[in-house]
C-alpha cells in the first residue's frame, strides 16, 4: 500500500480557517473535505459492522487519503484489523508479496497511532499500549527477528508494568527466550548474561501478572488469559531453570553486581521458589538479604538453608524468627510446620508438638501436622518411662497420629503405614501388659508429666 498519497492533506492539517466550526475542523480544511471525510469514516465503518473487513479496508483506504491523519485515532485501531485480515487472506491465497507489502503497513499504523495520539484521558500510557499489541504481531509476523519483538516488549512491560496485557507477558518472555538462543551462538558470555536476565525477569512478570487478576478479578475472560500466559511463562522458565545451571548463572550476575541488593532479593526467590537451597550460593544471598531487611521470608529461606546442611541449631534460631515475623501472613502454616519438624530433629518433642498444635489451631485437617505430632511422642519414651508401661505406651499414642494423618491424606499413606510399622513392633508384649495387670484392647491413659509430650493423651492398649 503506497502511505505516502494518503497523507498529502495532512500536510496542510494545522492552518487555522476563519469561519470553520470548532467540531468539523478536524475532518478537514474546507466543507467539501470535511463532508467526504465524513462521509467515508461513515462508510467504512458501516461495513466493519457488518464483519465486511475486505470492503470495509478498501472504504478504510479512502478514509485514509480523504481525511486528516488526525482525524480520529480509531482510523488507526481500525485499519490494523482490516490489514490484520487482508493480510491473513494473502498468506492464504499464497500471495507473499502482497502480505509483505501489507505486514509493513500493519507496522506503519501502530508508528503513526503511537505518534499521533501517544496519551488519551482513557490511556496516558497508550504510546505503551499500542507498542506492546505492535510488538506482539511483529513478532507474528517477523520470526526471525525475535530480538526486535523482545525490545519493543521490555520497553511496553518496563512502562506498563501490572497493566501489561497477558500476550504482551507471554510474548516477552518467549520472545526472550529466543533471543538468548541467538546471542549465545555468537557470544556465549554474552548468552549467559541474557539467561541470568530471564531468570530473574520471570519473578516480575509473576508479579505483573497477580496484579493484573487482581485488578481485573471480575472479567472472566481476562482471568483466563492471564493464566494461560503465566503456564506459557512457567514452561518457558523449567527451559532455563534447573538448579545446578541456575545456581551458575545467578552467582555470575552477582559477582559483577556485588552490590545489587534488589539483584539479591530476586535471586533468593528463585532459589527458594526452585527449591535450589543446597548450594555454596544460597546462605550468603540470603543472609544479605535478612541483614538489610530482616523479614520472615529471609529467615525461613535462611533456617531451611542451615537445616540442608543438617546444622538444626542454627536453623531452628532462623525459623523461629520466621514464625515471629509471619504473624497471619500467608506462609504461617508451612513456616509453623517446619519449625516443628526441626525442633523434632533436635529432640525438642513438646516444642515440636506445640507447634503442631498452632497449625491444627489454623488447619484442623492437617495431616502433616499430624505426622510432626507422632514424631515427637516416638522420640520420647524416656520422658514418658513412669516405671511401668509409659515408656511403651508412647508408642501406641505415636501409631495413633500416624493412623489419623494416613487416614486423612493418601498422598501420606505410604509414609504413614511405615512408621505404625515402627511403631508397632515397639508395642509391649502380652506378658508385659498382663504384668500389670492391664488387658490388650483396653482404654489406657497417659499419666500427667511435664516432660512427657503426650501427658493425659488417651489410647488403646496393644500388643505386638
Amino acid at each position: 500500500m503506497n502511505i505516502s498519497k494518503y497523507i498529502t492533506l495532512s500536510l496542510i492539517i494545522s492552518i487555522p480557517i476563519l469561519g470553520l466550526a470548532q467540531n468539523d475542523s478536524k475532518y478537514g480544511i474546507t466543507p467539501e473535505q470535511q463532508t467526504l471525510c465524513k462521509e467515508s469514516l461513515s462508510v467504512y465503518k458501516s461495513y466493519k459492522k457488518q464483519k465486511n473487513y475486505r470492503e470495509a479496508y478498501q472504504q478504510w483506504e479512502k478514509a485514509c487519503a480523504l481525511c486528516p491523519e488526525t482525524v480520529q485515532e480509531n482510523l488507526y485501531a481500525d485499519g490494523a484489523t482490516f490489514i490484520k485480515a487482508e493480510i491473513k487472506a494473502a498468506q492464504k491465497e499464497g500471495d507473499e508479496a502482497r502480505s509483505a507489502v501489507l505486514v509493513d503497513s500493519l507496522m506503519w499504523v501502530y508508528d503513526m497511532r503511537m505518534q499521533l495520539y501517544p496519551a488519551t484521558k482513557k490511556k496516558p500510557n497508550n504510546r505503551c499500549h499500542v507498542l506492546g499489541r505492535k510488538a506482539a504481531d511483529f513478532e507474528k509476523y517477523f520470526k526471525d527477528q525475535p530480538e526486535e519483538a523482545y525490545n519493543m516488549l521490555k520497553e511496553c512491560i518496563e512502562c506498563l508494568k501490572g497493566e501489561s496485557t497477558a500476550t504482551v507477558l507471554m510474548k516477552y518472555y518467549s520472545t526472550g527466550l529466543k533471543t538468548m538462543k541467538k546471542i549465545n551462538e555468537v557470544d556465549k558470555q554474552e548468552g549467559e548474561i541474557m539467561k541470568a536476565q530471564l531468570l530473574t525477569d520471570y519473578l516480575i512478570l509473576m508479579e505483573y501478572a497477580e496484579i493484573a487478576m487482581n485488578t481485573n478479578s471480575e472479567n472472566a475472560k481476562l482471568l483466563k488469559n492471564y493464566e494461560s500466559a503465566i503456564s506459557n511463562i512457567q514452561k518457558n522458565f523449567n527451559k532455563i531453570a534447573n538448579c545446578e545451571d541456575m545456581v551458575s548463572v545467578l552467582h555470575s550476575r552477582i559477582i559483577a553486581n556485588p552490590d545489587d541488593l534488589e539483584l539479591k532479593r530476586k535471586v533468593l526467590s528463585l532459589l527458594v521458589n526452585r527449591d535450589c537451597t543446597d548450594n555454596d550460593l544460597f546462605l550468603p544471598v540470603s543472609t544479605t538479604v535478612y541483614e538489610v531487611e530482616p523479614s520472615a521470608e529471609a529467615a525461613y529461606a535462611i533456617g531451611m538453608g542451615y537445616a540442608k546442611q543438617s546444622n538444626f541449631t542454627e536453623s531452628f534460631k532462623y525459623m523461629e524468627e520466621a514464625v515471629m515475623r509471619c504473624d497471619g501472613c500467608s506462609d504461617q502454616l508451612s513456616y509453623l510446620l517446619k519449625t516443628g519438624q526441626i525442633a523434632s530433629a533436635l529432640k525438642r518433642p513438646s516444642t515440636a508438638k506445640r507447634y503442631a498444635r498452632q497449625v491444627l489451631a489454623i488447619d484442623a485437617g492437617n495431616a502433616e501436622a499430624y505426622m510432626l505430632i507422632g514424631d515427637a511422642i516416638a522420640g520420647s519414651s524416656k520422658a514418658c518411662d513412669d516405671g511401668a508401661i509409659g515408656s511403651r505406651a508412647v508408642y501406641w499414642v505415636a501409631h495413633d497420629y500416624y493412623a489419623k494423618a494416613k487416614r486423612m491424606d493418601a498422598d501420606l499413606a505410604t509414609t504413614a503405614e511405615k512408621k505404625m510399622s515402627n511403631m508397632a513392633k515397639q508395642f509391649p508384649t502380652i506378658d508385659d501388659v498382663f504384668a500389670l495387670g492391664l488387658n490388650a484392647g483396653s482404654i489406657f491413659t497417659i499419666k500427667e508429666s511435664g516432660s512427657c509430650p503426650c501427658s493425659g493423651e488417651t489410647t488403646t492398649i496393644r500388643v505386638r
